[in-house]
């Protein structure tokens, strides 16, 4: 059987000073140690984007947040990724790498993508994602998949604007997510990739976001995470 592929999720708010030098580090020492390691397929950090209309953005969601593709979970349990790992532990309390589990807002999660379950995800030059995560009752969860695939998922791919989706699910049993000071890793995460802001606040997408299945979906399952962000690098 084919390995799911992998997405690294971090979120966070910035150190309270230092933030330029912070993200020069991030950029040229964080990342560039990751993407060297084989399994990370891509490095990508957004910034968040504001002024989006109430319900389609969570108040207070993190500034900063990255994303890395991987060709499975076995990426991080591989050697070369734990010797970094290892590596950056070691670190003086003061170093960057140390301090970054301690921002607000941080979080750390590990997703398996779920959707679609074959086919290779070619990075649009948009360089917008709008990221929204559900936490579903136990009771929902194959209604909300059948629900999201087969309805919501091409509604919203044929509003203008909207160029593509994945659909990913927490692996919360064997790599724990890593949250604190109000960070929050919801168990299913959505990540669509869209042209601009102004596809969020557009009638074709307000008409396809509501349905009479939807508005029931949405009566029982709650949103932990819906926010707009920016691509910043590369």
């Amino acid at each position: 059987m084919t390995a799911k592929k992998a997405l690294l999720l971090a979120r966070m708010d910035p150190p309270a000073k230092r933030e330029t030098e912070w993200n020069k580090w991030y950029n040229q020492r964080h990342v560039a140690d990751r993407v060297t390691i084989p399994g990370f397929l891509s490095a990508r950090r957004f910034t968040k984007i504001e002024g989006l209309p109430r319900e389609y953005a969570t108040p207070r969601e993190a500034k900063y947040l990255a994303l890395y593709d991987l060709t499975g979970l076995k990426v991080l349990r591989d050697r070369p990724y734990a010797s970094l790992r290892e590596k950056e532990f070691a670190l003086p309390p003061d170093s960057y790498e140390t301090q970054i589990y301690r921002l607000p807002k941080f979080t750390r999660g590990i997703y398996e993508q779920i959707y679609p379950e074959s086919g290779e995800y070619k990075i649009p030059d948009a360089g917008l994602v709008f990221l929204v995560g559900h936490e579903v009752p136990g009771n929902r969860h194959r209604e909300f998949n059948v629900w999201y695939n087969t309805e919501h998922i091409p509604a919203l791919l044929s509003v203008p604007g909207f160029i593509s989706v994945r659909r990913f699910l927490l692996n919360r049993r064997q790599m724990p997510p890593i949250t604190d000071r109000g960070g929050t890793a919801p168990r299913y995460l959505t990540i669509w990739d869209i042209a601009s802001k102004e596809v969020l606040e557009s009638d074709a997408f307000v008409k396809a976001a509501r349905s009479p299945w939807t508005d029931w979906v949405r009566s029982w399952y709650t949103r932990k995470l819906c926010t707009l962000y920016e691509q910043i690098y590369p």
